[in-house]
């Protein structure tokens, strides 16, 4: 090396330090002179006039430029849109920035760090959100960097590290209905670039109302980000999350693998992908269960779907009953309108002592990318124990990956199920079905032990609870021929003080929202017969409105509506009853022997409770009942009265009980009823027959099952060879007869003695008349009417006269 390359090189290294001195210089001048307040009111100026926001900073502002230019601040608050309400709040917050890039127009950060951020994000259902005015350009002239040259170069995304701690987020978005908090414990990350693989750990909580999701995500992977084509690819995998979401209780699942999503062709790809969870949903437990595929690759814009070596294998458990699927599918390609693959195989099944399994296959696929079609698909039904299910699912089944939709063409199950809740049943149904992970459509008929049927409709799942619109026809609907028999286990006595009755469940009313339209010509439960029934309903909301429940009934027709709420557990039913036979009627509802004839029944009835017993003791409303040519079971009143001689005599009251060969025939029969507290009460009974006339009023203790009750008898008229003597005595004379116990086995006490005295009044009253009418020569009416010929005889009160002023000359 010459003298003049040595000089060279020391005046090289003096320029080189005279540079690094000024910039260091200038860096402590920068330093030194650099006035925080000054900066602050002016940044604090420029948001309130631009943005209308307030801009506050407590805490200190320092900055670095020496090795990278550093800026820190604390305690910053930012308010809303034209609003003193908190927007944001930021504890510290630092950002180095590497200083030669910047010369180059490239943005290379050296680090961000944030801890204590408080943000809100808000956005109506028009879409209007509370940073829309952070978003919108502002129009002061200045150019933006949409603007710039397009022959500069375009700044580049280099983020060596991220430090996130304690960052809470509230949304409050009525658009894409979100309502809850996110609190992003901490966020780690490596380098963050264009194409470079950064690692990211990650500990985060999930707090929302809606949907309903309350729990943790941590984990660890690695991120490659591709900015050109906005896709993200996660790496080496290990992301778990615990808790609560979408109504899935103590889920804990965990993933496993590779995942990639292009955001702008919507493609997926996925590598050694695995997905364990097990959680609790309602009365079933998922035990530890996967799902793992080698391969997969989603790509709509080229119609390309792949999937290699598919498995499922499920295990949970219902009610202590073992439940297990599994799912093999080894390869499907399709391309276009190409598609080649293997057949689908597996198999689930029910353990324990109502135990059952269905293994299914299909034939190779078929189809194209729109429609894999797997023709032959077949599910063999086998069951042991107490419940035994024999029989085979046949249909043409094709998946739909674009509308994630699965149809069941020419379906067609034949089966034959046993049950100890149900008879032994055929079941028959074809048609067609199908289902997405938002709506389900179906149009089936088939039979029900012999019971023919036809239903379509549709379901929902989009909302909260699966939305169902559903239709159903029968011929012949006859439930006794599916349900069991209930054992009777009742001894025909009414049931002890203080016993307890069956819960009423209102859950189901919770679980679905819908409409159904059902329409039998014969429906049959049990003892009641409805037919050309009809029945149209509506639930949402855990409220059930049947809006029609028609048909004929009890020989004559129903037209009744209800209401059922689950919330208040409240029930409500009104209705009209017409020409029907109330024998029949009170025998199938309340298995009660106590009235007959045909008529008209109205009703409005409600009440409230979790048991039947609190729904009795509970109900209000009224009701009334107009009858025509029936009977009073029970007592025959008219006998008793005929029998009234010796009662009288004795003049003591005679109780006796209700027997069910007597009653007491009537012509008419009107009545009404108020009912509260369970209590109907009765004040205008009116009872109408040849020879009676009955009114009456009292109560009836439904919770209790007991009467206590006053009918007043009187007689009306009376007849020769009928007992006709017997009754003269009491014509017109009012006889109290109480009924009181339980309904199953009334007393009937006749109050001879409030009877007597006006019997023997009535008795007096009628000879007197009789002898008054001697003395003044009136005839009777039956020898009277024999003396057609001789002049109409002088009226009681005329002679009555003649008498009185021969006494008085």
């Amino acid at each position: 090396m010459n003298h003049s390359v040595r000089r060279w090189i020391r005046y090289g290294a003096l320029a080189i330090a005279a540079l690094i001195v000024l910039f260091a210089a200038v860096a402590a001048y920068l330093v030194a002179t650099f006035d925080a307040n000054r900066y602050k009111g002016a940044l604090i100026d420029w948001v309130q006039e631009h943005k209308q926001r307030t801009l506050a900073i407590d805490g200190p502002v320092s900055l670095r430029v020496f090795p990278r230019l550093e800026v820190s601040l604390r305690q910053v608050s930012l308010s809303e849109h034209r609003s003193d309400e908190q927007f944001l709040r930021l504890e510290e917050a630092a950002l180095a920035v590497e200083v030669l890039p910047l010369l180059r127009r490239q943005l290379v950060v050296e680090r961000v760090q944030a801890s204590g951020l408080r943000v809100r994000y808000t956005r109506d259902g028009q879409g209007r959100s509370n940073i829309d005015d952070l978003l919108a350009a502002d129009d002061d002239g200045q150019d933006r960097p949409d603007e710039r040259d397009d022959a500069s170069p375009a700044p580049q995304f280099n983020v060596r590290s991220v430090e996130l701690r304690d960052l809470r987020l509230t949304v409050q978005d009525a658009k894409a209905r979100l309502l809850g908090d996110i609190h992003l414990r901490s966020l780690t990350t490596g380098r963050l670039a264009d194409g470079v693989e950064a690692p990211v750990t990650l500990d985060a909580n999930f707090d929302f109302a809606q949907p309903s999701l309350h729990g943790d995500l941590r984990g660890e992977t690695r991120v490659l980000l591709a900015l050109a084509d906005g896709s993200v690819t996660l790496r080496d995998m290990k992301l778990g999350y615990q808790g609560n979401a979408l109504g899935v209780d103590a889920l804990d699942t965990r993933i496993e693998g590779q995942l990639a999503y292009d955001s702008r062709q919507g493609a997926m790809h996925a590598e050694n992908l695995r997905l364990s969870s097990s959680a609790l949903l309602g009365a079933l437990k998922l035990e530890p269960s996967t799902v793992a595929v080698q391969r997969f690759a989603y790509e709509p814009e080229r119609r390309s779907l792949a999937v290699e070596q598919l498995t499922l294998d499920l295990k949970a458990v219902h009610n202590k009953q073992p439940i297990e699927a599994r799912l093999s599918w080894p390869q499907l390609q399709a391309e276009g309108a190409s598609l080649k693959g293997s057949a689908l195989q597996g198999r689930v099944a029910l353990g324990g002592a109502q135990g059952w399994a269905a293994n299914f296959r299909s034939d190779a696929p078929s189809g194209n990318f729109d429609e894999v079609r797997l023709p032959g698909f077949e599910a063999t039904l086998s069951g042991s124990g107490e419940r035994k299910v024999a029989g085979a699912l046949r249909a043409d089944l094709s998946l739909q990956p674009a509308k994630t939709a699965v149809v069941l063409e020419q379906l067609d199950l034949q089966a034959q199920v046993q049950d100890p809740s149900l008879k032994p049943l055929q079941i028959a149904v074809k048609g067609r079905a199908q289902a997405s992970s938002q709506a389900a459509q179906w149009q089936l008929s088939g039979a029900l032990n012999n019971n023919a049927f036809a239903t379509r409709g549709n379901a929902a799942f989009t909302g909260t609870v699966p939305t169902v619109q559903a239709q159903g026809e029968f011929d012949r609907l006859d439930l006794n021929t599916v349900l069991a028999d209930t054992s009777s286990t009742g001894t025909g006595k009414p049931a002890a003080a203080g016993g307890t009755e069956g819960t009423i469940d209102f859950a189901p009313l919770r679980a679905l929202q819908g409409s159904l339209a059902l329409k039998a010509k014969t429906l049959i439960y049990r003892p009641y017969q409805l037919d050309d029934a009809q029945v149209q309903a509506t639930l949402e909301g855990g409220m059930l409105r049947v809006n029609t429940l028609s048909g004929r009934i009890w020989g004559g027709s129903i037209a009744a509506n209800a209401f059922a709420d689950a919330r208040a557990q409240r029930v409500m039913l009104k209705g009209t009853a017409t020409d029907i036979d109330v024998h029949a009627a009170l025998r199938d509802v309340a298995d009660k022997d106590l009235l007959e004839g045909r008529g008209r029944v109205t009703f409005d009835l409600a009440s409230a409770g979790k048991t039947v017993a609190e729904m009795k003791s509970r109900l209000e409303g009224q009701a009334a009942v107009q009858l025509r040519d029936g009977a009073v079971k029970g007592i025959n009143l008219a006998r008793v009265l005929r029998e009234a001689q010796a009662a009288l005599t004795l003049r003591k009251d005679a109780v006796q009980q209700a027997r069910q060969t007597e009653k007491t025939d009537f012509s008419e029969m009107s009545a009404s009823v108020q009912i509260a507290d369970g209590v109907a009460r009765n004040k205008d009974l009116d009872v109408k027959s040849p020879f009676l006339r009955v009114t009456g009023d009292g109560a009836i203790d439904i919770g209790r099952n007991r009467i206590d009750y006053t009918a007043r008898a009187a007689v009306t008229a009376t007849a020769k060879g009928q007992g006709g003597a017997d009754l003269a005595a009491l014509k017109g004379v009012t006889v109290p007869v109480r009924l009181t116990g339980p309904l199953e086995a009334i007393d009937w006490q006749v109050q001879w003695s409030a009877v007597a005295i006006g019997a023997a009044e009535n008795t007096l009253k009628n000879r007197l008349e009789d002898r008054l009418k001697k003395e003044l020569g009136v005839k009777p009416a039956d020898s009277a009417a024999s003396a057609t010929q001789e002049p109409p005889a002088a009226k009681p009160r005329d002679l009555l006269k003649d008498k009185l002023k021969g006494l008085l000359k």
